[in-house]
């Protein structure tokens, strides 16, 4: 008896339209996601709720709670995702302590912001916001700076200057490519690259064993 419910029975996933349920619910979560990131390079995370994410998906809010229990679950999920895509050219970049990459990673990282700005404003501009980011930004930040910690910075003998460095940096370009978002501080790409070059030089420098 049909139920208006999608469902696998025990015989194996039921095919609507060529795409089994499982198919189905993967694609309307990218749906929402992508609906989420839109309404944020739109308006911010402030602008993202259960019935506006819908709305811009054209989903019911059965199939938001679906995928998602709250609007702040789908917040943390997407703000996690994102963050591995920034992550992933660093950890290719840093995986030795090696000045001449210095500036090649600086480029990869700025072309990174510059590649989607949803999602440049969610990772670096939005956790300064009032919209319930801030823990998933404590529990997530620690993995920038460990990878620049043990990479980047490890010719620094001393563990305390090591985590200093990487602490620091992290928080500064944090800030300052937030702020190169914002449209507050004005600058080039170029000025950006050599400016990310020119910090982790200063530190190597700085803080030389």
């Amino acid at each position: 008896m049909q139920t208006g419910q999608e469902s696998d029975d025990d015989a194996g996933p039921r095919i609507w339209g060529g795409t089994t349920l499982t198919e189905r619910r993967q694609a309307r979560r990218a749906a929402l996601l992508e609906a989420a990131l839109d309404l944020i390079g739109e308006s911010g995370a402030a602008g993202v709720t259960m019935r506006a994410v819908c709305r811009r998906a054209n989903l019911t809010d059965r199939y938001f709670y679906e995928s998602f229990a709250s609007r702040d679950e789908l917040l943390d999920l997407l703000y996690r995702e994102v963050a591995d895509e920034f992550l992933e050219p660093m950890t290719a970049f840093a995986a030795t302590d090696d000045p001449s990459r210095d500036h090649a990673l600086s480029e990869v990282l700025v072309d990174k912001v510059l590649a989607d700005p949803r999602k440049s404003r969610l990772f670096l501009v939005e956790p300064y916001s009032s919209t319930g980011l801030g823990q998933t930004t404590i529990a997530v930040m620690p993995v920038f700076t460990r990878l620049m910690q043990d990479h980047l910075f490890a010719h620094i003998d001393d563990p305390v200057r090591r985590r200093l460095a990487a602490v620091t940096m992290a928080s500064g370009n944090a800030g300052m490519f937030s702020a190169w978002l914002n449209g507050s501080l004005r600058a080039t790409r170029e000025e950006i690259i050599d400016h990310c070059a020119e910090m982790i030089a200063a530190y190597r420098s700085l803080y030389r064993s």
